[in-house]
């Protein structure tokens, strides 16, 4: 799964329709970038279904960590021995903090599978992952061809701590999800 296609990509480094001799360097590109943005935004961009396990003691409240939850699937205790109605708890889609309506409180080691993500991926993630593949793309190759005053310049040569990803694609990107302990 990518936020991106190929052919996408291809539009972005304006590589003629015949030249496809770096199809295959760029499409492992394209199959990296989802990861890129999701580690960087600190949640799941491509809609998908993922698990994660967590430790609870009696709880009616809980906050799952892969944001945005388009649904709770499943909850059940990792050893097999109890499983949860999914559908006697609310969740808040954004924050991922679920509330146990009715039923036994959750407790012990579990494991909650979601469908997260976004669906459609928003277009301004999928521009700054577009523009992240491009300033990549150039730092190997250089600017060549009619990417001239592509995205490489004198405002990403001072990134700090996001060199791969320079200032215009944190500007499509926006600010990354506070992680809250």
């Amino acid at each position: 799964m990518a936020i991106v296609t190929l052919a996408e990509a291809r539009k972005q480094l304006n590589l003629a329709d015949d030249d496809t001799d770096a199809d295959e360097e760029l499409q492992d590109y394209v199959d990296a970038i989802t990861t890129v943005v999701e580690d960087y935004k600190h949640e799941i961009i491509e809609q998908r279904q993922v698990s994660e396990d967590l430790e609870l003691r009696s709880c009616r409240r809980f906050r799952l960590w892969n944001v945005p939850v388009a649904s709770l699937v499943s909850l059940a205790a990792v050893d097999g021995s109890m499983t949860w109605d999914v559908s006697k708890m609310r969740v808040d889609t954004e924050t991922g903090l679920v509330r146990v309506l009715s039923g036994p409180p959750v407790s012990g080691l579990v494991e909650a599978v979601t469908l997260s993500g976004y669906s459609p991926v928003p277009g301004r993630y999928k521009r700054g992952a577009l523009v992240i593949i491009q300033h990549v793309w150039e730092t190997q190759r250089g600017k060549g061809g009619p990417v001239r005053g592509g995205v490489i310049g004198p405002d990403d040569a001072h990134a700090r701590n996001f060199y791969s990803i320079p200032h215009k694609a944190l500007e499509w990107l926006g600010a990354p999800r506070p992680v809250v302990g």
